[in-house]
């Protein structure tokens, strides 16, 4: 009977799950695209501004107007996070979900126009999981709109803060958030305006948040979120947030471009930025509302860019188009009333680009 024994015993271990001193990781993915036909029930994004860490197509859906689904063939990973934001409109793009899909990582996006009405819209979404090290990155879903007064935890899966701190989410009021994230917190005060912070709403109505000014917080190494519904007011919603500084805005090792733009004065001037190909970025008022900022020896075909107000809430900005001139990266950017959604003017962006 020994052997029967022997058997049923290696038949177990076999059966057995794996110790957590085996555990394979889950891959570090990253993606980015822009979804430029929106009335398209169904196409696969093919303008070359997109991009899959696994080199597979990436797809939108369109089941009803302004619902969004975006397919990354092959890009299966838990946790991460997602943005998005509309591209050339004052709509108000959100995440309502992120999920795996067998071996796919399916992006769900709503687009709403400043009456909280679904509005089909053109969009840019990225999602990344990666957890890079010797750099300043950190980002979060901060799934609980509301709270509690010791703060909230976003889970594991979905944050990672390359100072190795625990990251936490304070609510002081309806649609005020206080954020302590370690990655943040060793730069600010100092050089967090060269780099790249993001705030998107998560769910499935028309919101819209910003970070806020650090010069304007009591304590400036907290990030401060605001988010408002479509009419302007203040509102509690669940929230993305990316901050990175010495990565790019996925947490890559490449090339990247960022810059936090002050226009409280009468010329723009950079507050922070990074430019890993050339010079000092510039900075012109267009008309009250519009801004083109172009990045020295930056030009590229493609690309993903993304901009984020931090000043005069409730505002929100959005990338009208980006495009290479002369060796020139430029980025053209749309600020507008919280309420109304005409154009207003910013005090403070904070714009990155990748190629």
């Amino acid at each position: 009977m020994r052997p029967i024994a022997t058997l049923a015993a290696a038949l177990l271990l076999a059966a057995a799950p794996a110790t957590a001193a085996h555990a394979v990781p889950p891959p570090q993915v990253a993606g980015f695209a822009y979804a430029d036909q929106p009335g398209n029930p169904l196409y696969v994004v093919a303008t070359g501004n997109e991009y899959n860490s696994t080199g597979g197509a990436i797809q939108v859906s369109r089941p009803v107007v302004g619902t969004y689904r975006v397919r990354f063939y092959g890009m299966a990973a838990p946790g991460g996070t997602a943005h998005v934001t509309a591209h050339g409109s004052n709509s108000l793009c959100v995440v309502a979900s992120w999920s795996p899909a067998a071996v796919d990582l399916d992006i769900n996006v709503r687009c709403y126009n400043n009456a909280g009405v679904l509005i089909d819209s053109r969009f840019v979404v990225n999602f990344t999981n990666r957890k890079p090290v010797g750099v300043h990155v950190g980002y979060l879903w901060n799934d609980n709109a509301v709270p509690p007064a010791i703060g909230h935890t976003p889970a594991p899966a979905y944050s990672y803060d390359s100072a190795g701190l625990p990251i936490t989410v304070f609510r002081s009021a309806v649609g005020r958030y206080q954020v302590e994230l370690g990655a943040f917190q060793t730069d600010s005060p100092g050089p967090w305006a060269a780099g790249y912070l993001h705030v998107t709403p998560y769910g499935a109505a028309a919101r819209h948040c910003q970070a806020l000014d650090p010069a304007l917080v009591v304590d400036p190494s907290v990030i401060e979120v605001r988010c408002f519904d479509d009419t302007g007011a203040a509102v509690d919603t669940r929230f993305v947030l990316t901050y990175a500084r010495q990565a790019a805005m996925l947490g890559g090792s490449g090339a990247r471009t960022t810059a936090t733009v002050d226009l409280s004065g009468v010329v723009p001037v950079m507050r922070g930025w990074t430019n890993s190909y050339g010079g000092a970025p510039t900075a012109t008022m267009i008309i009250p509302g519009v801004y083109e900022i172009v990045f020295p020896g930056a030009g590229h075909l493609t690309g993903h860019a993304v901009a984020g107000i931090m000043g005069t809430p409730p505002a929100y900005c959005t990338i009208q188009s980006w495009w290479q001139s002369a060796g020139d990266e430029h980025l053209l950017v749309n600020c507008f009333d919280g309420n109304t959604g005409v154009a207003n003017p910013a005090v403070l962006l904070n714009v990155a680009y990748i190629a």
